[in-house]
């Protein structure tokens, strides 16, 4: 009896001695350049995003690790200063962002090989997206109005966002979006103002025709993923051209699939545009709406230089900046860009 207490107490001792799983040194490079490169552009794609937390938690093949999280949740133990881990819960591939642990929202990433960024440069812009998602989850009372869309039809897990019925596989609709799309991108690779005008008149008028064809619901939600997930595209076409001209890290450069900010940063928004063009609206559903909707924003910029002061002024559509010889003192104004 006295050897098998010895034996049960090395084994137990055994146990409790194992460290915790560490940060994969690749995945460690890439957390730690991804917080040293967000404050060089937060402000400048977004007024007052750099005030937003940016909690983030990494999901590897078997741990998951959180890091910059104001209040660490409980089931989670500390291996480094301000980086907890504990067993996988998430899918490797997932690339989300929602209040896993309550406020604030949090990053949950998979590891950039799991995902569909694949590479480390792709990943960290990519990491600029769904910090977006910050920002916009940070507005006062935002979780609530998302609420009173009425959209979600009994569903209390936030999985309406993605399994919505919007008609996708309409014909009628196909092909209307399909002509709103060519309009869109005709008015985009316009050399120049002259030019961009009336292709962009044509693409205001057609967009509002195509919207008005939608049952209501059907417009507020297309509406709602043209805002939200939309727009995030688009700023992460604006933080990889604002990243040109950013200087990585040695450790981060030296990673094997490093490609230089300044190389992304040249077929971001061609990548988009390239996107765009091959959407089927009936295959490819609700992914549609992210190249759709970064295209019009990259549209905004050129038709109402303004139209950010106003995006969470009037949250969850984009129709305001849609509006035929727009004036600035119509506008409605709001902090949102430097």
């Amino acid at each position: 009896m006295r050897i098998v207490a010895i034996v049960v107490l090395l084994v137990t001792a055994g146990e409790q001695a194992q460290p915790s799983a560490q940060l994969p040194p690749k995945d460690a490079v890439r957390i730690t350049e991804f917080y040293r490169l967000a404050p060089l552009l937060e402000d400048k794609i977004w007024w007052d995003w750099s005030k937003v937390p940016a909690p983030l938690l990494l999901v590897t093949n078997d741990v998951e690790f959180l890091t910059h999280h104001p209040d660490p949740p409980k089931g989670f133990t500390k291996v480094a200063e301000d980086t907890y881990e504990r067993a996988r819960q998430f899918p490797t591939n997932l690339q989300a962002t929602f209040p896993a642990f309550g406020p604030p929202s949090v990053i949950v990433i998979g590891e950039p090989e799991n995902t569909e960024a694949k590479t480390s440069t792709a990943w960290m812009i990519t990491l600029m997206h769904e910090h977006f998602h910050q920002l916009q989850d940070a507005q006062p009372g935002i979780l609530d109005a998302v609420n009173k869309l009425g959209l979600a039809r009994g569903d209390t897990t936030g999985m309406w966002m993605l399994n919505y019925p919007f008609p996708y596989d309409d014909a009628k609709i196909d092909a209307a979006f399909a002509h709103v799309r060519d309009l869109l991108l005709a008015a985009l690779y316009a050399p120049d103002r002259k030019t961009f005008q009336p292709l962009a008149a044509e693409y205001v008028a057609a967009r509002t025709k195509f919207l008005a064809q939608l049952a209501p619901d059907d417009r507020k939600y297309l509406s709602f993923q043209l805002w939200k997930e939309g727009i995030a595209r688009y700023t992460q076409v604006k933080c990889a051209e604002a990243a040109a001209n950013y200087r990585a890290s040695s450790e981060f450069a030296a990673l094997p699939d490093y490609e230089s900010f300044a190389a992304y940063a040249t077929h971001a928004s061609s990548d988009t545009w390239d996107e765009l063009k091959k959407v089927d609206l009936a295959k490819w559903k609700r992914v549609a709406i992210y190249p759709w909707g970064a295209a019009e924003g990259m549209f905004l910029d050129r038709y109402d230089p303004k139209w950010k002061e106003g995006y969470f002024v009037s949250p969850f559509t984009l129709d305001p900046y849609f509006v035929p010889q727009r004036h600035s003192n119509q506008r409605k104004t709001g902090p949102n860009t430097p």
